[in-house]
């Protein structure tokens, strides 16, 4: 697969109005986990501060995947202290950039003619890895939300919607030696995604999934290497992992390429 490198804690006592012996002062109990140190011994008051616990610094690690069902889109992220433009990105390619330092990034999509196709600003967790998936196919025809559904057609007359495009924002997280887990999503437009394991001589196929446009199933504890298949309007397609005992979990967006289902494989890097 094609891969572009791309309140402060304030914690206070108030003394009673009754006097109070200083030789028998006793320290209000502090409250766990908060670092607490007396400023002050009076009588009338007595005044604790806290020191402030720092917020971590914004660790935004972003992968962007291409899964829309055009041949190519232009893409742009600002942020407060980034602009990074892909005027040519294809379909079937994701990003792996190095971590943002702030979680709020404004989204630009850019048909092939130019013309703005969506302007998002999304909000990340301050430190977090996500997958950003982009599916639909610019499409006017039905709500750009989701990706067409089955027989639904723009009606005559009926005024076109935005083009078609949706953002899809999924946690990543590495996988352990108890498994993996994988996502499988459908991002074509106006078609049905069986998924299904491969029929043996002693075993029948078993269904493990019916997803409409824009649905997807996320399986756990899986093995590092599985086979299934896919079944799209009576054909089939093999998908297999193969991950040579490594333990990734892995996103797995179906979308349409010159009009025939395509799909790609996204591992999950270590954070």
């Amino acid at each position: 697969m094609a891969l572009i490198t791309l309140p402060s804690l304030f914690i206070f006592a108030q003394a009673t109005l009754a006097p109070i012996d200083p030789a028998s002062f006793e320290m209000p109990p502090m409250t766990s986990g908060a670092d607490v140190r007396p400023m002050a011994r009076s009588v009338k008051e007595h005044r604790l501060h806290g020191s402030p616990t720092p917020a971590p610094s914004p660790q935004v690690r972003i992968s962007i995947i291409n899964a829309t069902s055009v041949p190519s889109i232009g893409l742009t992220m600002t942020s407060t202290n980034l602009s990074v433009t892909y005027p040519d990105f294809p379909q079937g390619i994701w990003t792996a950039d190095a971590p943002l330092k702030t979680p709020l990034i404004h989204f630009l999509v850019h048909g092939r003619d130019g013309s703005i196709v969506a302007d998002r600003p999304l909000v990340f967790q301050p430190v977090s890895s996500v997958f950003l998936l982009l599916t639909g196919d610019l499409s006017t025809s039905g709500p750009p939300d989701q990706p067409p559904q089955l027989g639904l057609p723009l009606a005559p007359g009926a005024k076109p919607w935005p083009p078609n495009l949706q953002f899809h924002i999924y946690p990543s997280v590495t996988g352990t030696n108890e498994g993996c887990c994988y996502r499988v999503f459908n991002g074509m437009p106006s078609k049905l995604l069986i998924l299904k394991t491969p029929a043996e001589p002693d075993k029948p196929s078993r269904q493990l999934a019916l997803l409409a446009p824009g649905n997807s199933a996320l399986f756990i504890h899986q093995p590092s290497n599985l086979e299934w298949e896919a079944e799209i309007e009576g054909q089939t397609y093999a998908v297999a992992i193969e991950q040579e005992g490594e333990h990734r979990n892995c996103l797995i967006p179906f979308f349409l390429k010159d009009g025939e289902p395509e799909f790609i494989r996204v591992f999950e890097d270590s954070p």
